[in-house]
């Protein structure tokens, strides 16, 4: 299981770094910068985004499990 923190630096990596070439340090601090106040302007998508589930819902679980 995940640690909450992992998940936010798996999210950041998607939206900001994920196939992207940044042509500046400064502009991948300002995107990382901008992706933080997106997260902070939204606390309940952040924590449900970050939370660590200790179960499924049952349809999210058959999505899952192959048969």
């Amino acid at each position: 299981m995940f640690m909450p923190v992992e998940h936010l630096w798996q999210w950041l990596r998607e939206d900001v770094t994920y196939h992207t070439c940044h042509n500046s340090e400064a502009e991948l601090i300002a995107r990382v910068s901008t992706f933080q106040q997106t997260i902070n302007a939204f606390p309940l998508v952040l924590a449900d985004r970050v939370w660590v589930k200790s179960h499924l819902k049952s349809e999210e679980e058959k999505l899952r499990v192959s048969t």
